[in-house]
């Protein structure tokens, strides 16, 4: 997650770990000494533009779960067309998460960044234009595409502008606001749609020219249209305050510099616009070691089985309140299981970070978090289909999406530190893979429970946060994945 939202660092790249040697330990040993000056704190505007894109990104994506029911009955779509709908934007959104991870390692995030949000939001205002089953499809996939490379751009703009120490904090924050996006969306488009229904809007725009045909449309309609404003805004402020490199950011004084720079190797980021190595390419063997690094690829895995579970609070969740607990959208707006995560994700990366502080062991300090995390979620979703109430319902699902979410902080900062100087294309690839749980659980979902009903199907779910908890055997986020295929790795516990 994205991963997804498995949802899902350059040269002077956060959270780097130092190369590891013959005789390197299996601990890692963080700098952590204070730098002379006082830093500026440019930084955290750079965050706060971060945040307000991760909040869009689930707002925009969440929006339509609000919408599926009039979506349903204005263009006669059953149940297993609406999960195409759901699907085609995960399997869009995934198949272009390595290339646009790419586009922001070559061209920088500024510009990358632009051109995604530009694009989803013109797909988003397209989707309140759709006709039919394939036009709504093509509207998804296209905002899917538009959307690709959030992300990884995201994790690139963090690793060249935070210091390691504070990327399970920052990355905690990011996802915060991405859940919370995904948690309001609900409750803040429904009341669009409300006041874009009312009488009084409809009465208003009835007399005046040009505007007078909006009284006679559906409410969804004009909600997307709606919608698909907010990230233009949010690229008029953007654009202009933001530069890919620290140092090329006027208000950035030297302090905030070395403070950036303080625990990584102490090599020259990227201008603005170019590569890493100067002039937009990778290094010699590094598709190949990204293709075949344990780490990542099984961070993929992660997120591929998280995904599938996560996505019911995404696409599901409304029809199981409605259908078993009788639960009407309008008192289900408020997505709680979302809110709850977004403050689970913030506690748990700070959390990591302070055992990595306290204890120097890094793996230990990401891979806690994840693991108890998905094991409890399992728990939770096994319960969620034998409680009797509404009430119960939402509380395990709450803490099936909290649990979760734990370890998203960590994550978030291991796929930073194993990147390193391409975090943006390794984003790419574990948001490629990841994704595919979006797309599947969607489609495989309906089926199931049609099938075989929601017990199999919340059992299914539990087994796969059972499955992503196992792959932090395999995942060590103390170097780089392009160390990896260079440097012999030295076993360790740490």
């Amino acid at each position: 997650m994205a991963p997804t939202g498995p949802e899902i660092a350059p040269p002077a790249a956060a959270a780097h770990v130092a190369p590891l040697s013959a005789a390197a330990t299996p601990v890692d040993v963080v700098d952590y000494a204070p730098h002379p000056g006082r830093p500026t704190n440019v930084r955290y505007g750079v965050m706060a533009f971060l945040c307000a894109l991760s909040f869009l990104t689930y707002f925009d994506r969440v929006c339509i779960m609000r919408a599926a029911a009039d979506i349903q009955r204005d263009l006669g779509l059953d149940d297993s067309q609406m999960g195409m709908v759901f699907g085609a934007f995960w399997l869009a959104y995934g198949l272009f998460e390595i290339p646009m991870g790419w586009w922001g390692d070559r061209f920088g995030s500024r510009r990358t960044l632009t051109r995604i949000v530009l694009a989803w939001s013109l797909f988003t205002a397209l989707s309140g234009s759709a006709v039919g089953f394939l036009s709504l499809l093509s509207f998804r996939f296209l905002f899917g595409i538009g959307e690709a490379g959030a992300y990884p751009n995201m994790a690139r703009v963090q690793s060249r502008w935070l210091p390691g120490r504070a990327i399970g904090r920052a990355g905690g924050l990011l996802w915060l606001t991405a859940r919370w996006g995904g948690a309001f969306s609900p409750l803040i488009f429904g009341t669009i749609l409300r006041a874009l229904d009312s009488q009084s809007f409809r009465g208003a725009v009835s007399g005046v020219p040009l505007l007078g045909h909006l009284a006679g449309l559906p409410a969804w309609r004009m909600g997307f249209w709606a919608s698909g404003l907010l990230g233009l805004v949010w690229v008029a402020l953007f654009y202009p305050w933001f530069r890919d490199d620290p140092a090329k950011k006027a208000g950035v004084n030297a302090a905030e510099l070395d403070l950036i720079r303080s625990d990584r190797k102490p090599t020259q980021p990227a201008d603005d616009g170019l590569g890493d190595d100067g002039h937009g390419g990778a290094a010699p063997g590094m598709w190949r070691a990204l293709f075949t690094s344990r780490s990542l690829l099984a961070l993929a895995l992660l997120y591929l089985f998280g995904s599938f579970g996560w996505s019911f609070f995404v696409s599901w969740m409304p029809k199981f309140l409605k259908d078993v607990h009788h639960l009407p959208i309008e008192k289900a707006e408020m997505a709680m299981p979302l809110f709850y995560g977004g403050i689970s994700c913030l506690v748990g990366g700070w959390l990591s970070d302070l055992v990595i502080r306290r204890t120097g062991h890094k793996r230990l300090g990401r891979a806690i978090f994840p693991v108890i995390g998905c094991a409890t979620a399992a728990g939770a979703m096994l319960g969620i289909p034998f409680v009797k109430t509404s009430g119960q319902a939402v509380v395990l699902m709450c803490v099936a999406s909290a649990a979760f979410d734990f370890g998203q902080g960590a994550n978030w900062a291991s796929i930073v530190a194993i990147g390193g100087r391409y975090a943006g294309s390794a984003t790419g690839l574990i948001n490629m893979i990841g994704n595919m749980g979006n797309v599947i659980q969607p489609i495989v979902g309906a089926w199931i429970f049609h099938r075989f009903g929601w017990p199999v199907l919340f059992a299914i779910y539990g087994g796969c946060y059972l499955a992503a908890a196992s792959m932090w055997l395999l995942i060590d986020p103390r170097r780089t994945f392009y160390e990896d295929a260079d440097v012999s790795a030295v076993e360790g516990t740490g």
